[in-house]
């Protein structure tokens, strides 16, 4: 469940500046309560700043920064004295050293749960269609092509699900309804109704649609290398978490000698797609979007809520309040 937050005792004697980079913040500012925003100046971007330079310069007299998926560097940390907190809106910090961060005195702050029910419904959407081949129907259909090809989403078909964190478990419960047989390989077993895989190497064996929602880790980076694409013969493969958990060069090879019958994926390599990132998205066994699993207006709303609140919160010293602190 996601975990409750105020705004109502934040109290501040100087306006804090505040950068913000992803552009569903700026558009979701209509919704923010006017309590939030007296004692801050949100100074928004219009969108993710790629370039190092122009980042470093915007930050350099900022307290803090609402985050999209920007890098920030060691660098970055050390040039810019005034930060005190890097605010994610989400929850991937992959892209933050989170050692310098520590080492500069900056805290990281993330968006814990609040998108993980949307993110959940994306990923059904992306399981479905893919085994309903609405896609491939679609084109068809718009070709002048009568083809009825059966569903492949039979009653029972199993679905393995890779991490049980809150997106995870999200998934398994609407799978479930679905009619999906769930099996899940994490390191927290925590929901007791499920069977849990003692490998991955079993879980893939056992399901006909594997789903990736783990954090990207050193450990979790390229968990479906070349040998488990080659595991994957006959499966199919969904990723709402992040590009770099898939050797996207080994998907794309599979796919193209008939081996994974489908990939839907909304995050890749590289963002926004080029090079083997473009390939696949234009591979026809593969249902892609633009790292969108979270954005509706209702998520938008809350999740820049809990972004400028953690921020708010660090800066007036009262990190007991801020939910979730990385570091």
């Amino acid at each position: 469940m996601e975990e409750e937050f105020s705004i109502s005792t934040i109290k501040s004697t100087k306006k804090w500046r505040i950068l913000v980079t992803p552009k569903e913040v700026g558009e979701s500012l209509k919704y923010l309560p006017g309590e939030l925003l007296k004692n801050v100046e949100l100074i928004p971007t219009g969108g993710r700043i790629s370039d190092t330079e122009k980042l470093i310069d915007l930050l350099n007299d900022k307290e803090a920064v609402v985050l999209d998926l920007e890098a920030i560097t060691s660098e970055t940390l050390k040039r810019c004295a005034n930060l005190k907190i890097i605010s994610r809106f989400g929850e991937g910090c992959d892209a933050i050293d989170l050692e310098s961060a520590k080492n500069n005195g900056v805290r990281v702050a993330k968006t814990r749960a609040v998108s993980s029910f949307a993110v959940a419904r994306h990923t059904m959407s992306l399981i479905l269609a893919l085994t309903h081949r609405i896609t491939e129907n679609d084109r068809n259909l718009k070709n002048g092509i009568w083809k009825r090809t059966p569903n492949v989403s039979d009653e029972g078909a199993t679905l393995g699900i890779i991490g049980c964190g809150e997106v995870g478990k999200a998934v398994a419960g609407l799978s479930k309804a679905f009619g999906f047989r769930i099996i899940i390989y994490s390191n927290i077993h925590s929901s007791p109704e499920y069977e849990f895989a003692g490998s991955l190497e079993e879980l893939v064996e056992k399901s006909e649609i594997v789903s990736l929602h783990l954090p990207l880790t050193s450990e979790t980076r390229n968990i479906i290398s070349k040998d488990m694409v080659e595991t994957l013969k006959g499966k199919y493969l969904v990723n709402t978490a992040r590009g770099k958990l898939v050797d996207e060069e080994a998907v794309l090879y599979s796919l193209d000698i008939n081996e994974m019958l489908g990939y839907a994926t909304d995050v890749f390599l590289r963002e926004p797609i080029s090079g083997i990132s473009g390939e696949l998205a234009m591979h026809p066994k593969v249902i892609c979007t633009p790292h969108i699993s979270a954005l509706d207006r209702n998520t938008n709303a809350k999740v820049t809520e809990r972004a400028v609140t953690n921020a708010l919160h660090c800066l007036n010293h009262e990190h007991e309040k801020v939910i979730s602190y990385v570091v």
